[in-house]
């Protein structure tokens, strides 16, 4: 999610974006130009006006698709519960000016053109246009925005789409007229999507351990098409994440085939692997996601997250090709130290495998019971075999058992064992605070 400098950082990045294609062709013919981002009224017009594209935010509304997402985000009491996004759709008006004739058509039809090519802003665009610019003399020169950062614009899980819309002559004249500015060239746009989203603290229930009567899961169906339908804990479809040295359970249909090999691709931080399967049979593969033992690189190679599972065949002279893919969350293993506390501030040490990223650190937070706590400090150590170290501290907890976990990007370190005869989950005491 983005933060409260998206607007202006769209703003700032379509103007980069029109001001580099401009550039790109050749208007010597035009002269020199500006790309501005002032109300109208502010333009200067009549006889010393110069050659100026000028984009102009006049109306920001509610995306529909994402407007409850999140919601509610209170409970009865009032208390947060949850950090809704802020979904907005930008509509920008793009007007050209022209110190002669046709120089206002010409820098008109020119970003048109640039934003009909270009009708996403690309995270590359967006890092690049809202980045700190490359240093020139061994000083890092600030960002559009001094010391604030609107570079996470990037990372939203929704791309930002530019869209071309058709205004009418009676919306161009009531737009013109409201904004008291002499009528000029003009094409509007529609931005699409904003998510800002606050990264204040809140509440969270604890995990559900049984679902249904008699703990039964869900049941999947799978067509005769050869697909993979889902991916799961071994021990038990109840488990909601994975974690290194867990065995998963890739199910579907026609899995039995030669020289197969699963690939597991998180997206956002560029990391894919693979790893062999175990045929169970022609529904279903096991699968060995490598413990700290196994492999100690695991410890910086993997990275809690959400991964796109699929099955990857390779036949001699033949290309490779891939089947569909379905989710799988990695979750971080904890270790919490120490357990026992006297009621009031508790400090707690928590270790992270496998290592946090530095771009996860603003998404880390620990769930003590039902109450969010922000890290006091994130360390990870130089050494890629030793996994990050977090401290935190909670005042005024009162006396009582607390289970612990560790939020990282919106997925939970699990904080129960399954065993028993029959089988059952029940939170870890490895886990559990006590405060007396």
């Amino acid at each position: 999610m983005s933060s409260a400098l998206a607007i202006a950082a769209v703003t700032a990045s379509l103007k980069d974006l029109l001001n580099d294609g401009l550039i790109d062709h050749d208007l010597s013919s035009v002269g020199s130009f500006a790309i501005t981002a002032q109300p109208p009224d502010r333009v200067t017009t009549g006889a010393t006006e110069n050659n100026q594209l000028n984009l102009f935010l006049y109306q920001v509304t509610a995306n529909s698709g994402w407007r409850n997402v999140g919601l509610p985000s209170r409970d009865r009491t009032g208390e947060r519960i949850a950090n809704a996004p802020l979904a907005l759709d930008l509509h920008y008006l793009l007007s050209a000016y022209g110190a002669q004739d046709l120089n206002a058509e010409v820098l008109l039809g020119f970003a048109m053109q640039v934003l009909h090519e270009s009708p996403v802003l690309t995270r590359e665009q967006l890092r690049t246009a809202l980045g700190a610019p490359a240093p020139v003399d061994g000083t890092l020169l600030p960002g559009p925005f001094g010391s604030l950062s609107a570079v996470d614009l990037a990372d939203q899980v929704e791309q930002i789409k530019v869209t071309p819309v058709y205004l009418g002559s009676e919306d161009l004249a009531k737009l013109w007229t409201a904004m008291q500015a002499r009528y000029r060239p003009s094409m509007a746009y529609l931005v699409s999507v904003i998510l800002i989203q606050s990264q204040g603290p809140a509440k969270a229930a604890l995990p559900v351990i049984k679902r249904g009567a008699n703990d039964r899961g869900p049941i999947v169906h799978g067509s005769p098409a050869s697909a993979l339908i889902a991916a799961r804990a071994l021990a038990t479809p109840l488990q909601p994440a994975l974690r290194l040295g867990d065995d998963m359970l890739l199910s579907g249909t026609n899995l039995l085939q030669d020289n197969m090999t699963v690939q597991l691709e998180q997206l956002r931080l560029d990391i894919v692997r693979e790893l062999a399967p175990v045929p169970i049979d022609g529904l279903q593969l096991r699968v060995h996601l490598p413990s700290i033992a196994d492999d100690p690189n695991a410890m910086d190679d993997w990275a809690v997250g959400v991964y796109m599972v699929s099955l990857k065949a390779s036949v001699s002279g033949e290309p490779a090709w891939v089947t569909n893919s379905v989710p799988m969350a990695l979750s971080p293993l904890v270790t919490v130290t120490p357990l026992n506390h006297a009621a009031g501030t508790i400090n707690l040490t928590v270790t992270c495998t496998p290592r946090l990223r530095a771009s996860q650190h603003a998404d880390v937070r620990l769930l003590l019971g039902a109450v969010e706590v922000l890290p006091a400090t994130i360390t990870t150590p130089a050494d890629p075999t030793k996994p990050t170290t977090l401290t935190f501290s909670v005042p005024g907890v009162a006396a009582g058992d607390y289970v612990v976990r560790l939020r990282v990007e919106g997925i939970d370190s699990l904080p129960v064992v399954y065993a028993g005869t029959p089988p059952t989950f029940t939170f870890d005491a490895a886990q559990t605070v006590h405060v007396v």
